[in-house]
């Protein structure tokens, strides 16, 4: 009787232990994974910041025309709201375009934890000319100069390098070591949050007050249409108290952000280490937290 064919022992050890091997790195590398996924979250979170910013520029503008006009035209009114808010649309496609960035890096974070080549479709060619036109409000300074910017098109270089490599350790090494750059690109994207989202809904505040005093006045004539407006500024109020919260948990959210780049950095040869375990879980509640708040971003439309 014919024995069945078997694999020599020696043959088969160094297949094994390979096997063991890469599953013991896959497993290693959860850590990095968990920072990627909380990463690309957090990236997600800030798109809508963008439409809440243009919708405060419009809904504030359309508000205005709607109590104070002697006749209020709904389609004229919302042409012209547009057009006044377009320059804060151009401004939007431009910050849209660095937040891109932060995503392609966890996205390619999280491909190279996985020994996957990310897929990167779309060119960021005129990246450097979009965000070098992309001004602070007020002043008009430039949000990021020129060494600034240099490094964040450095980096979006890099991504798109790694996406042709496959040497997993050095290249979460080199995606690590680019923590400066990702430092200056989220810090401009906390600083669009405070100065102009946050902005946003304060001048919205602050109209609400103006539009109240204009209610009142015509209170004795329209008292059913008063009262109705009275109760629709009261809770648009509350919708933007809430709004304004999203961006002290979305800084929170940054900061967690860069404290785990640098213990992932400082800690990569033992990422099982309890103070990256710690931080690491520090930065998910955070994400948690702007998600959670995230609920709030649409207006309370009337």
């Amino acid at each position: 009787m014919q024995r069945p064919s078997t694999i020599p022992l020696p043959a088969l050890l160094p297949a094994t232990l390979a096997a063991l091997l890469l599953a013991g790195c896959t497993a290693n590398l959860a850590p990095v994974r968990t920072f990627a996924e909380q990463t690309h979250k957090l990236s997600g979170s800030f798109d809508p910041m963008l439409a809440g910013t243009f919708n405060s520029c419009t809904d504030k503008a359309l508000r205005k025309r709607l109590i104070l006009a002697e006749r209020f035209d709904a389609q004229a009114s919302e042409q012209a709201a547009r057009a006044d808010c377009a320059p804060v649309a151009q401004a939007s496609v431009a910050i849209g375009k660095l937040n891109d960035v932060l995503a392609r890096y966890a996205q390619t974070l999280a491909a190279v934890a996985d020994e996957k080549l990310p897929v990167h479709k779309e060119e960021f060619t005129a990246l450097g000319d979009a965000l070098g036109g992309l001004a602070q409000p007020g002043g008009g300074a430039p949000l990021l100069d020129a060494d600034k910017l240099s490094k964040v098109v450095k980096l979006s270089e890099h991504l798109s390098r790694l996406a042709t490599q496959r040497l997993q350790k050095s290249a979460l090494r080199e995606l690590l070591d680019e923590q400066e750059a990702v430092t200056i690109l989220s810090n401009a994207l906390k600083e669009y949050a405070q100065r102009n989202y946050r902005a946003g809904l304060q001048d919205e505040l602050r109209d609400l007050a103006l539009l109240r005093g204009a209610v009142d006045s015509a209170a004795p004539r329209e008292p059913l249409a008063a009262n109705y407006i009275r109760a629709r500024l009261h809770l648009e109020s509350r919708q933007l108290q809430e709004r304004e919260r999203i961006v002290a948990a979305y800084v929170a959210a940054v900061d967690a952000l860069q404290a785990s780049v640098a213990a992932l950095r400082a800690n990569l040869d033992r990422l099982q280490a309890p103070e990256l375990e710690q931080q690491l879980a520090q930065f998910s509640g955070h994400v948690a937290a702007l998600q959670k708040q995230a609920a709030f971003y649409g207006p309370a439309r009337w």
